[in-house]
């Protein structure tokens, strides 16, 4: 196996395992629980143009915008020629957000009392976060099908998506911060996966041509 593919697939085993350690902080050690409450109740607005702006932003993290985002990495794929990227991104979309929800179903956990200040708290089931998990993959999968002149713009768009919504989710009180890194780690595993695999192929492609190139000397001398 190559560093190029080794890489990237050491980086999805970190993500998948950081996951559970999160959790765990997150649910159990005081110091961390101390940290998420106050970045939360430092966010979160009950009110005002940022509340606003957020419940505006937070439905590029929902289900019609997953699928209309969806739609368009593939028409992007498809107009670049890059098929085998594309079926990629629908693996890391549908492998992610379907990850997200069994585990929050799988670790929900009541961490904190219903109302704390006088402010309602996210569910139980709040970890890891759904709607930052939907709009990350959505950056990802637009990142793989992307071809290299185009890469940074889809960076750029990516990340304002993933930051637009995972901020949004805590100004709103739904999510805490932890949920929200939780969201990443789990596009994080799918992506650098992906990435992995796609490397894998590529190395796969240039193997033939590698050794046709290596015999050609040899038919050259026989020629003389």
């Amino acid at each position: 196996m190559s560093r190029k593919v080794k890489t990237p697939l050491l980086a999805a085993l970190a993500c998948a395992v950081a996951i559970a350690p999160l959790a765990a902080v997150a649910y159990a050690v005081g110091p961390f629980q101390h940290l998420d409450l106050r970045v939360f109740f430092h966010l979160r607005r009950e009110e005002g143009p940022i509340n606003g702006l957020a419940s505006v932003l937070v439905n590029l993290g929902d289900l019609t915008s997953l699928l209309i985002g969806l739609a368009a990495v593939c028409a992007l794929g498809l107009r670049w020629g890059r098929r085998r990227e594309m079926v990629a991104a629908l693996v890391v979309v549908a492998g992610a957000n379907l990850t997200t929800q069994l585990l929050k179903v799988t670790l929900e956990h009541a961490r904190h009392q219903a109302f704390e200040h006088g402010i309602e708290l996210p569910w139980a089931n709040s970890f890891p976060s759904g709607h930052t998990t939907a709009a990350a993959s959505i950056a990802i999968a637009l990142l793989l099908v992307a071809p290299a002149a185009h890469r940074l713009a889809a960076a750029v768009v990516g990340a304002a998506l993933t930051a637009a919504v995972g901020f949004s989710v805590v100004i709103l009180g739904w999510h805490y911060p932890s949920d929200v890194l939780g969201g990443l780690l789990v596009v994080g595993a799918w992506g650098f996966a992906a990435l992995a695999w796609l490397r894998r192929q590529s190395d796969s492609d240039r193997a033939p041509r590698t050794r046709e190139h290596r015999r050609r000397p040899d038919l050259a001398v026989s020629a003389d």
